[in-house]
């Protein structure tokens, strides 16, 4: 994410969706055009389920502000290139389980260190 407005819409999506789906959010990073979550299983659906509806919701709300043509609109990494319309987000989705930290530091975290 390119702006300081559009990793706040992730932030508080995220935090919405910890209190509906029921997960412990163990950390998160956020890259240009994907996210890295070390979550719990939620209580509610699946860690699937998560990202789904993580990825929509904020893809739905950066769309929105973009097209509002407010002053204050997200300048989504598209859009200065004056391309059209495309995904937000990467159309893939990996899962994990992390039993250790040795695994978390080489295979979640890793190649984002």
């Amino acid at each position: 994410m390119k702006s300081a407005p559009a990793r706040d819409v992730f932030v508080k999506e995220l935090s919405k969706i910890r209190d509906e789906m029921g997960f412990r959010l163990a950390g998160y990073v956020v890259m240009p055009e994907h996210v890295h979550l070390l979550i719990s299983e939620p209580k509610q659906g699946t860690p699937s389920s998560v990202l789904q509806r993580l990825k929509l919701r904020v893809s739905r709300r950066l769309r929105k502000r973009r097209r509002s043509g407010s002053a204050n609109q997200l300048r989504l990494p598209f859009e200065e290139a004056r391309e059209p319309l495309r995904a937000f987000w990467q159309a893939r989705f990996y899962d994990f389980n992390v039993y250790t930290r040795s695994h978390l530091i080489n295979e979640a975290w890793g190649s984002e260190l």
